[in-house]
């Protein structure tokens, strides 16, 4: 059950810093349109943005948990070679 509950954990993690990331691009990109007077020429750069940091962030995330495990198993590891050598 932990394990269920740690991965709906970060799917919902991952889904809402995606929709965050990008609703405030498209929220500043607007406000730019709307100051600025242009026909949705921000609203388009901002969201491109929006989207590049959202993956660039899923990217991040996926990594830092890779790296964690990869610790947990190398120690994993060294633990059993330590056993073995006994």
């Amino acid at each position: 059950m932990n394990s269920i509950a740690k991965a709906l954990s970060k799917l919902t993690q991952v889904g809402i810093t995606m929709v965050v990331t990008i609703g405030i691009c498209i929220l500043a990109g607007k406000y730019l349109d709307k100051w600025l007077g242009t026909n949705m020429i921000f609203l388009f750069i901002f969201t491109i943005l929006g989207i590049g940091a959202a993956f660039r962030n899923l990217y991040v995330m996926v990594m830092l948990d890779y790296k964690k495990e990869e610790k947990k198993e190398q120690a994993k590891r060294e633990e059993d070679y330590k056993n073995i050598k006994k």
